[in-house]
């Protein structure tokens, strides 16, 4: 009787366990499963792994495919590597096409909490101007005087 008690109580443990796969860890870990729920079109899960800028993206996507029966692609990352700075993340990377032709691509990431997500798309989103915050603007229009002019190595006038 003992025994299967202890079987028992064995059984009720591995049921209950909640086997999940692991969060992912770093920038490079979250572009690669990004990218394989926009491959598998599994479009409610990479939105998981996505801020809200990201998720236009991800909308985008989805409605797209919506009525189509589009085909599971397999996308392969080829020299991924990430530059972190502080809680933000460019992960620059190249697709291989059908062609076997290399494009490259670009996502930057954010840490929220300790999560990594895809903040944006590059080549689907901009900053918008109307957003930024005093002192911003540098960003996108650098200051006249930061600009180099003429060939490199002569001083500028």
């Amino acid at each position: 009787m003992s025994s299967s008690w202890r079987w028992g109580w064995l059984f009720a443990l591995l049921a209950g366990c909640q086997c999940q796969p692991a969060e992912p860890a770093t920038p490079e870990e979250v572009v690669r499963l990004w990218q394989s729920y926009i491959d598998r079109n599994r479009f409610d899960s990479a939105r998981l792994y996505s801020t809200e800028v990201a998720r236009s993206y991800v909308d985008f996507l989805d409605a797209l495919v919506q009525d189509d029966s589009a085909e599971i692609t397999q996308t392969y990352l080829r020299d991924l590597q990430c530059l972190v700075a502080g809680d933000s993340a460019i992960c620059h990377y190249l697709i291989e096409d059908e062609l076997g032709e290399y494009i490259p691509d670009t996502l930057i990431l954010k840490r929220i909490g300790k999560r990594w997500l895809v903040h944006r798309v590059e080549g689907f989103t901009s900053p918008v101007l109307d957003t930024l915050l005093p002192g911003e603007e540098n960003l996108v229009f650098p200051p006249a005087d930061t600009v180099p002019t003429g060939p490199p190595g002569r001083p500028r006038d």
